[in-house]
């Protein structure tokens, strides 16, 4: 393969990283929906629907909020959130996550259904 100069810098938007991150989590079979981030986050990084996220010399720490359908597994959907998150944020950009932390905050049972 052969070696090129660097002929500019590239830049990704915190935001955009955030929208590849909801993406990938929303196509998880068993997420309903994102979760609100809790109001002691908004100071923390760049947030946007369900996802805090963190720059940190270079690599990227995110927390997802989730409500999750009942059923799943719980800990297998979380897992997927995961892998899902970082095979697209690595696929599209290329850069290194440090963590993806999962937060479900709700399961939601249609009219009807109990648990």
């Amino acid at each position: 393969m052969e070696e090129r100069e660097s002929i500019g810098r590239i830049e990704v938007a915190p935001d955009v990283l955030t929208t590849i991150a909801r993406a990938a989590t929303l196509g998880v079979n068993g997420v309903s929906r994102m979760a609100g981030v809790p109001a002691h986050l908004f100071r923390r990084g760049v947030r946007q629907d369900g996802i805090a996220l963190v720059v940190n010399d270079g690599q990227i720490a995110l927390d997802i909020y989730l409500v999750m359908d009942p059923q799943v597994n719980v800990l297998q959907a979380s897992r997927a959130v995961q892998t899902a998150v970082i095979e697209a944020l690595d696929k599209m950009v290329g850069v290194p996550v440090e963590a993806v932390n999962i937060h479900v905050e709700d399961v939601v049972y249609s009219q009807g259904e109990s648990s």
